[in-house]
């Protein structure tokens, strides 16, 4: 049972990661189409580069436990992620979607 909650956890963690990503393109889509015509354009782009950085380092912690963070997902190819490194992965997580959220106010 404690397996299958930790297996849920990842995936979570995998889901979210990935809606972090399609978020950032979003947004990097956005501002590339109003980059011509934004007065803070390099600040943008310093702080877009920053989050991207972010989520590279994100998907680095977890594919420490397979071949590649896709492997959340196959229980036989990843050593589990604990319990703290979900945590903090998915407040890593968290706080790279805010600063993304902000960026559109």
């Amino acid at each position: 049972m404690a397996d299958s909650l930790q297996k849920n956890d990842q995936e979570k963690l995998f889901d979210e990661l990935i809606a972090v990503k399609l978020l950032y393109k979003t947004k990097e889509r956005k501002w590339k189409q109003l980059a011509a015509e934004n007065p803070d354009y390099q600040r943008i782009k310093n702080e877009m580069q920053a989050l991207r950085k972010r989520i590279s380092g994100i998907e680095k912690c977890i594919s420490k436990y397979g071949e590649s963070f896709f492997d959340v997902y196959d229980s036989e190819l990843i050593k589990p992620l604990s319990e703290s490194d979900i945590l903090v992965l998915r407040d890593e997580i968290k706080d790279v979607r805010y600063s993304l959220e902000a960026m559109g106010k």
